[in-house]
Formats: structure tokens, C-alpha cells, sequence
């Protein structure tokens, strides 16, 4: 008996839909796992496999067609089955409940599994595993694809960014993406609807540090990060103050005409976005704040002193490792991410400035909590109690305005320790700004 394949239901709110294209034609031999359509939304590519292998008869070929969630598309007929032409059952038979789940391709024999690339040197993947790499930065070059013919899937790109086994496409330096004419650095991580989020990283850090923070997600608000002053691809010149790192930020905002932002910010950046608000001089609606800096004067003195001047894996790594709470969490790649990034001795020199002057004599010389105290936006911190860095007891000096977000078994990178959750509470900031 043949298999109908549903249209499937991908996502609470859609009832129909159409087919965006279709990888195989009617009548084609397919192979279990081998994708047969994918169904492009405003929020993701989903892809539809074959559930067994067999001959496929196509009854909605068409791309334009509206289709009911539930309502069968083709029949997949196993080899010597009598091949039949029945009328697509209608979606009042298949309730959308009983509607398939989009799944990425099934797991085949390694013998069926072939080179990722075609004969010309192009990479094999499917839509969604290119649009997630992209967002991670990741290069395709060094994933193992486990679909049928090496394809590239999804899980592939996901497996890849929670084991860290794969460098970015860049460490540093302007993507595709950048912006080479604005005051700063300045990378959409990802364009969409909606109020975008502003992304600024800490000290010693750039704006890949956002990446694995949103790779993989369904986040659909624009997102661009900005390297700050004296790291990444911005200008290496050293600033005076915190007024004037706001200041170099507010300016770019300003050249990609951003009518309005919701900033969010990591340690000395999650400083700046305080300081961006208060000043005034953007429309901002609200602030998310990651282990923000300039709540006390202490600061992991060690850490500031020599984390840019480690050049080797070796000294490199004690000093990682004091950024998060489990160990782990350093993977092979982000380590290597940041001895690539050292080999750059004018970045590494300039960063070692940033901290002289803005950590002078192992203090933070930098102050947000009247800043914070004078805002009427939604303001949320998420703070992790076995922070390392900026000792969790700062947050008892946060205003009595500001939401706090106290993480258990966490250290100074919560977005990246405890990434669901920092993805919910962002989402929520980001509804409170609409």
C-alpha cells in the first residue's frame, strides 16, 4: 500500500501553505531520507524527506497551488507495488495534528554516503543547513554532511556548533556583510522584520561572540553587531572615555539610518548599551544587559592583565577558562579562534590599551548605575553567580527599575552557558519593545 506524504504543519499558526520547490520529479526512484520538497516561510526552510525508499508519484506539483496542512501532496509506492493514481485526500480526512513533523534526512548506510561536493568543487547542502552555517559563520567546507551523497543537512550545522568541531569562515576583518563605510565595524548577523537587536561584545572579544548565541535559533528580528573601539575590524585608536565609545557607536547607528534599536550587550559592551540609553541620542526601547560591567570597581585583575597577552594555546587557555563556569564549554574551536585572533599583534597591542585605560590599576573605571537608574525602558540583566570576571555581588547595586536574571552554574558568558534560556528572556524584551 503506498505512503501518502502530508503536507506538513510547520508551525502553530499556519493552516496552509504552498510547496517552494520540488527535488525530485514524478516518478523518480528515491531513497529513504532523500529530500523530496522544502516549503519556504517567513521564518525558515523546512524540508520534507522520503520516509522509505520507493517510487514516487507526485499528485501537487504545483508551486503556486495553496495547500491544506494534512492534505497528501504525493504517494510513495514500494518497489513492485502497482503504481495507482488516487485522489489527494482531502485535509478534513488528516487532522492537522496528525499532520508529519518536517524532519531532516534519515540516517543511511555509509556506503550510500559520497563526497559533499560535486564534480566542480561545489558544496552540497541543503537551504536551511546554508542559511544556519551563514548565520554561525561557519564554513561548509568542513562539515561532514550526513544526508544521501554527503548532502549537508541541519543537524549537521547544529552538531557542529554544539560540539564547536569547526573554525569561522573569519575571525576578524570585513565579511560580505560589514560595513566598510561606517564609523565602526558593523555586521548583520541576520536581516528580518522588526525592531533590529544591536550587538556589542566585551573586552577582548568581537562580534562573532554573538554567533552561538543565535545560530540555529528562529529568532526573526534583524540582528547587527558592532565591533567596538580598538577591537575586531573597527579602528584600532584609543578613545578617552565611555562617552566616547557611545559615541563612535551612536554614529554608526546613525549612517545605517536605524530608527530605532533594542541593545543588548555583553560585560563593557552591556556598559556602553547603558550608557547609549541614557545618553539619549538613539531611539532605544530596550536594553538587554549579559554580566554588565560598570557596577563596582572590582574586576578579575589576572584576566585583564593577561588575556591579550597570551599568544599560545597553552597560556591562552587557563585564561578562557575563567569565563565560564563549566570548562567545557571551551571547546577546540572557540580556542583556536582566539590564538588566530592573537597572531594580530596591532589588534592584541591595541586591546592591552583599552584595558589600561579603562581598567586602570585593576579598576573599573567606568560607572552605569545612574545611567541605569535614569531610564523608563524595559531593562533586563542576566547575571551568572559563578561569575569569574565581574564578581556577581555588583548586581545588589543595580536600580530598583532593572529586572535581574541570576544564573545558577554560570559564569561570565550566560548567553553562551545558558543559551535558551538567554534566547527567552531576550524574546520577551524584545515583545515588551514593540
Amino acid at each position: 500500500m503506498a505512503t501518502d506524504i502530508l503536507y506538513p504543519k510547520v508551525s502553530l499558526e499556519t493552516n496552509s501553505g504552498t510547496i517552494s520547490r520540488w527535488h525530485v520529479k514524478d516518478g523518480d526512484e528515491v531513497r529513504q531520507g532523500q529530500l523530496l520538497f522544502e516549503i519556504d516561510n517567513d521564518k525558515t526552510v523546512v524540508e520534507v524527506d522520503a520516509p522509505h525508499g520507493g517510487t514516487l508519484k507526485i499528485l501537487k506539483p504545483s508551486t503556486s497551488d495553496e495547500i491544506d496542512v494534512g492534505q497528501s501532496v504525493a504517494s510513495l509506492f514500494l518497489q513492485g507495488e502497482v503504481i495507482s493514481v488516487a485522489p489527494s485526500k482531502p485535509a478534513s480526512e488528516t487532522t492537522a495534528e496528525q499532520a508529519p513533523e518536517p524532519n531532516e534526512v534519515s540516517e543511511i548506510p555509509a556506503s550510500d554516503i559520497r563526497s559533499n561536493t560535486t564534480q566542480t568543487g561545489r558544496m552540497v547542502a541543503t537551504p536551511l543547513a546554508k542559511r544556519l552555517a551563514g548565520d554561525a559563520g561557519i564554513d561548509l567546507s568542513q562539515i561532514d554532511g550526513s544526508g544521501p551523497s554527503g548532502r549537508i543537512q541541519k543537524k549537521d550545522i547544529i552538531a557542529a556548533i554544539e560540539t564547536g568541531n569547526v573554525l569561522p569562515r573569519q575571525i576578524s576583518g570585513k565579511s560580505s556583510a560589514s560595513h566598510s563605510d561606517t564609523v565602526l565595524n558593523a555586521v548583520w548577523l541576520r536581516k528580518g522584520e522588526g525592531i533590529p537587536l544591536v550587538l556589542l561584545h566585551g573586552f577582548a572579544s568581537d562580534h562573532n561572540n554573538w554567533r552561538g548565541l543565535f545560530a540555529g535559533s528562529q529568532w526573526q528580528q534583524p540582528l547587527l553587531a558592532i565591533d567596538l573601539p580598538s577591537h575586531g575590524a573597527s579602528p584600532l585608536e584609543a578613545v578617552a572615555d565611555l562617552d566616547a565609545v557611545a559615541a563612535l557607536v551612536e554614529a554608526t547607528i546613525k549612517q545605517l539610518n536605524l530608527a530605532a534599536t533594542i541593545m543588548v550587550g555583553h560585560s563593557f559592551g552591556a556598559a556602553v548599551s547603558a550608557r547609549l540609553a541614557a545618553r539619549g541620542n538613539i531611539d532605544i526601547r530596550a536594553l538587554g544587559l549579559f554580566a554588565p560591567g560598570g557596577l563596582g570597581a572590582e574586576i578579575n585583575v589576572g584576566f585583564v592583565e593577561n588575556f591579550v597577552r597570551a599568544k599560545s594555546k597553552e597560556s591562552i587557555t587557563p585564561w578562557l577558562q575563567e569565563l565560564v563556569h563549566a570548562k567545557d564549554i571551551i571547546s577546540e574551536t572557540f580556542l583556536s579562534a582566539v590564538v588566530q585572533q592573537r597572531q594580530d599583534q596591532r589588534l592584541s597591542d591595541a586591546m592591552a590599551a583599552f584595558a589600561e585605560h579603562f581598567f586602570a590599576d585593576g579598576t573599573q573605571t567606568i560607572s552605569i548605575i545612574d545611567d541605569l537608574a535614569s531610564l523608563e525602558i524595559p531593562v533586563r540583566v542576566i547575571f551568572g553567580k559563578q561569575d569569574r570576571i565581574l564578581p556577581f555581588k555588583h548586581s545588589r547595586n543595580l536600580p530598583d527599575n532593572v529586572a535581574l536574571h541570576a544564573f545558577e552554574a554560570c559564569g561570565h558568558m550566560p548567553h553562551l552557558e545558558k543559551r535558551s534560556l538567554s534566547l527567552r528572556i531576550l524574546s520577551e524584551l524584545a515583545n515588551s519593545a514593540r
